[in-house]
């Protein structure tokens, strides 16, 4: 086949979400090899399931085994994902199975200087095994993106944790970092100012946020763990050297009176994403989705708001709502929020306010709450 080597670029990138496929096309001849590897290689993403019963992670092994056996293969890793879904009980069992595969790893994570994005959930939250046996030794010259779940103490007291330490010398070392997700890290980090200078964006506890984001440029900022923040908490996040535009707190369950005690610190978030919990904190003379129209108070204390998004809400206990109702609470908010564009509600239905005559226009066909 005479086809230009940008040709078959072209075609084979179309098989990158089915790496299956690809694996099958390298094996066609040299030719197609040495371009599916390039493409197959760039982005891995290793998602497997760890039940008790069958606990020895094959496919982490056998990649990182290939890794370490083919060093032409080391240049073309941009992207390692990982993925664990483990049971949730009797922890301790995945220890001497999962042990001898994250020094595997590490010694694979050491030969990939082109990394751009590693991004680790293992499902180990509780079992005795050391961020130091994954990070050990890596340097990421080029790395932007950094995710890690499902490693931490558990019940173990945090101050008796040695993974802290591990951490900082890691982040302190990686200066290219951008995006940082820490999903299980309940301490502060001890980093210097000039640590993690381009850090734009973080998702983590409050613990660890209060420590990361005054004197950074966080604009995009996801909280995870607790429901409530100190006052102190939510002073140090309006520390950064940039205002938090972006608010996530679709991992929590936010109150009202919560909502307007984090409005007190970052009044400049543009797009805020919650998940509200209903019970007890809004106006009971409502019922279903019409209850969301006690929020108008706390969503007026941010002036700069433009997109609402309430898609992790729950269903409320009068159901989804129709499109009537929602209307008209995007009127009662726009009318506390003059700023508010845009609303996402429960249902995933969303509004945008429309045209001079500022009418809200819903992007997906009406709907009626059964009888």
């Amino acid at each position: 086949m005479d086809l230009p080597t940008e040709t078959l670029d072209a075609i084979f990138a179309h098989l990158q979400p089915r790496p299956a496929e690809l694996a099958r096309v390298a094996r066609v001849c040299h030719r197609f090899r040495a371009v599916a590897e390039r493409i197959l290689y760039a982005h891995i993403f290793i998602s497997e399931s760890l039940p008790r019963s069958s606990a020895f992670p094959h496919r982490l092994h056998r990649c990182c085994e290939t890794l370490l056996a083919r060093p032409d293969l080391r240049d073309l890793v941009r992207r390692l994902t990982v993925r664990w879904q483990t049971d949730p009980s009797a922890r301790d069992q995945y220890e001497p199975f999962v042990q001898p595969v994250l020094r595997t790893l590490n010694a694979a994570l050491r030969r990939l200087p082109q990394l751009d994005a590693l991004d680790l959930a293992l499902g180990l939250v509780g079992v005795p095994v050391s961020v130091h046996t994954v990070l050990a030794g890596c340097r990421f010259p080029a790395l932007r993106l950094f995710a890690l779940y499902g490693m931490g103490p558990g019940s173990i007291p945090v101050k008796d944790a040695p993974d802290t330490l591990v951490l900082q010398h890691f982040l302190a070392a990686t200066r290219t970092l951008e995006h940082l997700v820490l999903g299980d890290h309940h301490a502060p980090l001890a980093l210097a100012p000039d640590h993690l200078p381009q850090l734009s964006a973080f998702k983590g506890t409050a613990a660890a946020a209060e420590s990361i984001v005054p004197g950074r440029a966080v604009h995009h900022l996801a909280l995870v763990g607790q429901d409530q923040f100190a006052p102190r908490q939510l002073a140090e996040l309006a520390r950064g050297r940039a205002p938090v535009r972006t608010l996530d707190l679709s991992a929590v369950s936010v109150t009202p009176n919560t909502l307007k005690a984090v409005s007190g610190h970052l009044s400049g978030v543009e797009h805020l994403r919650i998940r509200f919990a209903l019970r007890h904190t809004l106006h009971h003379s409502f019922t279903g989705i019409s209850i969301l129209a006690g929020l108008s108070p706390a969503l007026g204390a941010f002036p700069a708001l433009r997109l609402l998004d309430l898609s992790a809400t729950p269903a409320l206990n009068g159901g989804l709502g129709s499109s009537l109702e929602e209307v008209n609470l995007c009127q009662t908010w726009g009318r506390s929020c003059p700023s508010l564009r845009a609303v996402v509600f429960p249902s995933k239905t969303e509004w945008t306010l429309s045209g001079p005559e500022h009418i809200w226009v819903s992007k997906s066909p009406p709907r009626y709450t059964r009888s």
